[in-house]
Formats: C-alpha cells, structure tokens, sequence
C-alpha cells in the first residue's frame, strides 16, 4: 500500500514575523529621515572646485 507525503501548513512564528514588521517600519523611517536631511543639508560635492591652502608667507 502506498502513502502519500501529507504537507503539513508551515508554522508562523508571530513573534519573528512582528519583530520584521517593526523593523521594516522602522526602516521605512529611517531612510525617509535621511531623504529629508540630504535635501536640507546636501553634502558638498567633491567635483565643485578644489580650495587650496594658502602658505604662510616668511616674515
């Protein structure tokens, strides 16, 4: 007599899947927090001309 391999539903861990829910949403803030401090203070490009020291001259 043959059996067939019943597939058993996977077991969720609730606790696992909130802890990735909260990550994601956290995440989510995090990159918008970042979006929003790049368009008020951008960083200075590093192609926008070089600023050369100037030597102080012997007296």
């Amino acid at each position: 007599m043959m059996t067939e391999k019943t597939v058993s539903p996977e077991v969720i861990d609730f606790a696992e899947a909130r802890r990735q829910r909260i990550h994601d949403i956290h995440d989510a803030r995090l990159e918008a927090m970042r979006a929003a401090f790049t368009r008020a203070l951008p960083l200075p490009s590093k192609a926008a001309g070089k600023k050369r020291k100037k030597s102080k001259k012997p007296r």
